[in-house]
């Protein structure tokens, strides 16, 4: 009831009933994703409400959902804890992205190689999606979260800090 992988034989890897082990080695993953991919660490969950790949959300504890995060003034969601790696259907499950990269050339803004984004103020004037913006939010009272950089226009490294801070 298990599988071994090895290389050099040694093992590097195994399956067994406690789940995936690497006794030794790296994780790699893609930093040069191809447009609508992500690769990183992803889970399903359910989306609380149609989603665009690319848009910011938070997990809300009352349904189990997930739901679009906004730094807006007065907003009571919470952090942005991932993005949707893929479009989603209301009360659909589907992949989001907890850390790790993601490219979409249609959902996606054209951001400054190596900014900073963070999570959005606004709907993305070109898409009316809530993707990551590349500029700070900073009207009084908005919460401004640091969520990654950008690999290239339309690639980002995701990587959410978990501290929010209010505009003031």
């Amino acid at each position: 009831n298990e599988i071994h992988f090895d290389a050099d034989n040694a093992e590097r890897v195994k399956i067994d009933s406690t789940g995936l082990v690497m006794t030794s080695g790296n994780i790699t993953i893609n930093a040069a994703t191809a447009d609508e991919t992500a690769s990183g660490i992803v889970a399903s969950f359910t989306a609380g409400e149609a989603l665009v790949r690319g848009e910011c959300v938070y997990f809300k504890a009352s349904d189990s959902k997930m739901w679009v995060a906004k730094a807006v003034a007065g907003s009571t969601t919470p952090p942005c804890m991932a993005l949707a790696a893929a479009d989603i259907a209301e009360d659909a499950a589907g992949l989001f992205l907890l850390q790790g990269f993601i490219q979409d050339n249609a959902s996606f803004p054209s951001y400054t190689i190596g900014g900073t984004v963070y999570t959005p103020e606004a709907a993305d004037s070109g898409t009316g999606k809530w993707v990551p913006e590349a500029a700070a939010p900073d009207s009084d009272g908005d919460l401004v979260q640091k969520l990654g950089w950008a690999v290239t226009a339309n690639t980002l490294y995701f990587s959410p800090s978990q501290d929010v801070i209010e505009h003031a």
